[in-house]
C-alpha cells in the first residue's frame, strides 16, 4: 500500500490532465481480486486502490482501459507477465551458491498449457486456465464496468511465444461477450500477438456487422529496432514505414497501447531484472540509482560497491545491464535534444495518421524521461500545448546527458517543431 499511496497521488493524476491526457492505461495482475500462491495476503488493498484510482480519473475528466497484464502461469514468458518462467539458477562448477541464472531457452507462456522447450510445442492445452482468465474478467468486469471512468477493457497483455492462435481468438471473442454483458459502451481492446497481425488471423474473428466497439492494440518500441540510422528522418520514417504497413491493413479501429521515445535498449531492467537479449546499439548512459522513497521498507543497494552487482542471467551482456558503484542504466545520449524532439513530433504526426488512440509507457517512473509521458511534456517533446516557462525541464538536468550541438537532420518541413 505505501508504494501505491506514494508512487501515484491526486496530484500526479491531476498533473496528466493538465498535460492533455485523456485516457489511462491500468495494467493490473489477474490476481487483483482472485489471489492464489503467491499473491494471496501480499495484494490486500489493491482492490480498494483501484477504486481510488477510478474515482480520481473521474474527478479529473481522465478515462480509463483496464488492462490484465499478468496471467496466471505467464501468457509470454517476460518478467511483464507477473512471472518470468522457467528459470533455472547455475550451479557454479566444483558446487556452491549459484548467482546466475538462465531463462531465454527456458521462455515460456505456460497460461495456454505445457511448453516443451525441446521438442517446441505445446504437450496439451490447459483450458481450465483460459477459463480461470475468463473468470477473472468477469469479477472485474462486475465490480467495475460501471464506474463512470470506464472506458475499455483489454482481456490479456501480449500473449505470444508460440501462442495458440485459435485458442487466443476463442478467448478474445468470449471475454468480449463478458464486457458487452456488465458494461454499458465499453471499447473491448485486443492484443495483436506481436508478430501476428496480418489481417487473415485478425479481421476474420468478428463480421463486419459485429465490430462496434472493438479496438486492436498494436505495441511499437523504435529502440528495440535496429539499423534506422542516425538522423531523425531515418527514425521518422521508420515509425510512418512500420506503422501505416499494419495499422492501415486491420480492419478495426487501432490502438497503440504502448509506446515510447527511447532510441535503444538501454533502459535499466528493461529486459528484466539483469536479464536482457540484446546488446544495446550505442554506449547507455550512466546515471545515480534512484534513492528508495519507501526506506522503512527498503534496504538501499551497496552504491560503494564496484559491481556489476548480482545475482544475473549467463546473457552475454548482462554485465552492462547491472548496478555498478551505484550507477544504473539510462536510455542513450547519442541523439540530442533536437533529435529527439522532431522524432517525437513525427512519431505523433504518424499516429494521427493512422490510429485512433496512443497511450506513452509509463505516465511517470524514476529515471527515464523518454519513457515518462510528464517528463516528455515538460521537456517540449511530446506537449500539444506550449510549456509554461516556469515548468519547462532542462534537458541535461533530467537525462543526465550534456548539451551537444544537434546532429544533422534531414527531418526538414515534413516535421515541424511548432506545437501541434
Amino acid at each position: 500500500m505505501e508504494h501505491w499511496d506514494t508512487f501515484y497521488t491526486d496530484d500526479i493524476i491531476k498533473s496528466l490532465a493538465e498535460r492533455g491526457v485523456e485516457i489511462i492505461r491500468l495494467p493490473i495482475g489477474d490476481w487483483t481480486l482472485d489471489p492464489y500462491g503467491p499473491y494471496v495476503g501480499c495484494t490486500e488493498g489493491a482492490a480498494s486502490k483501484i477504486d481510488w484510482f477510478y474515482d480520481t480519473c473521474a474527478k479529473y475528466n481522465i478515462k480509463v482501459l483496464m488492462d490484465v497484464h499478468a496471467m496466471k502461469d505467464s501468457q509470454n514468458g517476460y518478467d511483464n507477465s507477473g512471472k518470468q518462467s522457467n528459470v533455472e539458477w547455475l550451479v557454479p562448477e566444483g558446487g556452491g551458491d549459484p548467482d546466475t541464472f538462465t531463462h531465454w531457452p527456458l521462455q515460456a507462456a505456460n497460461w495456454y498449457g505445457d511448453w516443451n522447450t525441446t521438442t517446441l510445442e505445446y504437450e496439451h492445452i490447459n483450458y481450465s486456465s483460459v477459463n480461470w482468465g475468463l473468470k477473472v474478467h468477469e469479477h472485474l468486469l462486475q465490480r467495475w464496468g460501471s464506474h463512470s471512468a470506464f472506458y475499455a477493457f483489454e482481456p490479456i497483455n501480449e500473449p505470444q511465444f508460440h501462442r495458440i492462435t485459435p485458442v487466443l481468438q476463442d478467448f478474445y471473442k468470449r471475454s468480449r461477450k463478458l464486457v458487452q454483458r456488465y458494461t454499458a459502451n465499453a471499447w473491448f481492446v485486443f492484443h495483436n500477438g506481436d508478430i501476428a497481425v496480418h489481417p487473415r488471423v485478425w479481421n476474420s474473428v468478428w463480421r463486419d456487422d459485429d465490430m462496434d466497439h472493438i479496438a486492436m492494440d498494436m505495441h511499437f518500441y523504435e529502440a528495440w529496432q535496429s539499423g534506422f540510422g542516425d538522423t531523425s528522418k531515418d527514425a521518422c520514417d521508420y515509425y510512418e514505414t512500420y506503422v501505416s504497413t499494419y495499422a492501415d491493413r486491420v480492419k478495426y479501429p487501432v490502438w497503440v497501447g504502448e509506446w515510447s521515445l527511447a532510441t535503444d535498449v538501454c533502459a535499466h531492467w528493461l529486459g528484466g531484472f539483469n536479464d536482457g537479449k540484446l546488446k544495446a546499439q550505442m554506449p547507455c548512459n550512466k546515471v545515480e540509482c534512484p534513492h528508495s522513497y519507501m526506506k522503512q521498507y527498503v534496504v538501499d543497494v551497496d552504491r560503494t560497491a564496484a559491481g556489476p552487482l548480482g545475482p544475473k542471467s549467463n546473457f552475454e551482456y548482462v554485465d552492462d545491464k547491472c548496478i555498478s558503484g551505484g550507477m544504473c542504466n539510462s536510455d542513450s545520449c547519442h541523439y540530442s535534444d533536437t533529435i529527439v524532439k522532431e522524432i517525437a513530433r513525427c512519431a505523433l504526426d504518424t499516429w494521427d495518421r493512422h490510429v485512433n488512440a496512443t497511450f506513452l509507457w509509463t505516465a511517470r517512473n524514476e529515471i527515464e524521461a523518454k519513457w515518462d509521458y510528464r517528463k516528455a511534456w515538460d521537456l517540449g517533446w511530446i506537449n500539444k500545448t506550449e510549456v509554461p516557462k516556469e515548468q519547462m525541464l532542462d534537458y541535461a538536468n533530467v537525462t543526465g546527458c550534456k548539451p551537444t550541438p544537434p546532429a544533422s537532420s534531414a527531418a526538414g518541413s515534413a516535421y515541424k517543431l511548432d506545437f501541434i
